[in-house]
């Protein structure tokens, strides 16, 4: 199977570069794009083989997703992980032998793993979503929040994602859900460093309230 990996990157230039040179030797390429970084990430991710596309502002994370979506068009399988090293790209085949064993999703679980310990108000985040889209979703997911996943290309082209900023990884699962695709998880390890969270909780609990609403009314449910 051909696999790209899709990073979107805001202001990661710390880390960027380690990412996409620890991805390249378990995927067929990488395309890392910059969401209006002011720091020289596009710069630094410029000094490995990814392709990368730069974003003119800074338009939030389901955006650049899509973007990388969009380019991302001659492979069979999708990757995605995050820039900041939150993610251990060697766990990058885990997720396709996931999908090459028959899943359309393949989700990296941090609580089925033996990641570093998550900060609070994450776990209060995660349980509240695991609770609902398990409810939405018709099966238990331990890790719905999780942006290291793997995704069939032709499931991937089925998907609609109107999803904004942080919400994209959940409309996923939904879209998965309504279009019966095959969801399955596997355990990952996750780092938490000193890295600063571009997550706003207040503002993008609220994007993601309201894009699981729209969905909810698009669909019918």
């Amino acid at each position: 199977m051909k696999t790209l990996a899709v990073i979107p990157a805001y202001n990661e230039s710390r880390t960027i570069r380690e990412v996409v040179e620890g991805a390249l030797p378990y995927v067929d390429g990488v395309i890392v794009v910059d969401d209006g970084s002011t720091d020289g990430t596009a710069e630094r991710a410029g000094e490995t083989p990814a392709e990368v596309i730069v974003q003119p502002r800074n338009m939030g994370k389901a955006e650049a997703l899509r973007r990388g979506f969009r380019e991302a068009r001659d492979c069979d399988v999708v990757v995605t992980l995050d820039a900041d090293l939150q993610h251990c790209p060697d766990e990058i085949p885990k997720l396709v032998e996931c999908i090459e064993e028959g899943a359309d999703l393949c989700i990296g679980s941090r609580f089925l793993g033996k990641g570093g310990r998550m900060p609070m108000a994450n776990r209060i985040s995660n349980a509240w979503v695991r609770f609902v889209m398990g409810l939405l979703a018709g099966q238990r997911l331990t890790d719905p929040q999780s942006g290291f996943r793997a995704i069939r290309r032709e499931a991937l082209d089925e998907m609609e994602l109107p999803a904004e900023r942080y919400a994209v990884e959940h409309i996923m699962i939904l879209e998965a859900a309504r279009k019966r695709f095959k969801i399955k998880e596997v355990p990952i390890s996750c780092v938490y460093g000193e890295e600063t969270s571009h997550i706003n909780p207040i503002r993008d609990t609220f994007h993601v309230v309201k894009s699981i609403v729209s969905f909810m009314l698009r669909s019918g449910r």
